[in-house]
């Protein structure tokens, strides 16, 4: 265990209880186990985590009912679009 990781394993082991109770909860939440969240968290606090999560979530639920663009089919405008506005090389010679 290097210097960075001790340092995350002794402030996950000095976490308050309500500390750890939101850990737990969050982890639930993003269907991970807390231990493997908390590097998350160590790095961009819980409020940008909880906030991310919640972002994760809401999009899962908009894509239930909405199921957005194939990309097969985003791939195919995309090449239309290269193939008639793209520049086209000239010939030397």
């Amino acid at each position: 265990m290097n210097a960075k990781e001790k340092k995350q394993a002794e402030a996950l082991a000095a976490l308050s209880a309500a500390d750890r109770a939101r850990l737990e909860r969050l982890a639930a939440l993003a269907d991970m186990s807390p231990e493997n969240l908390w590097p998350e968290v160590w790095r961009y606090g819980f409020d940008d985590v909880e906030e991310g999560i919640a972002a994760d979530l809401e999009a899962d639920e908009y894509f239930k009912t909405n199921p957005g663009i194939d990309n097969a089919e985003v791939m195919a405008e995309v090449r239309a679009l290269i193939a008639s506005h793209g520049n086209r090389k000239r010939r030397v010679g």
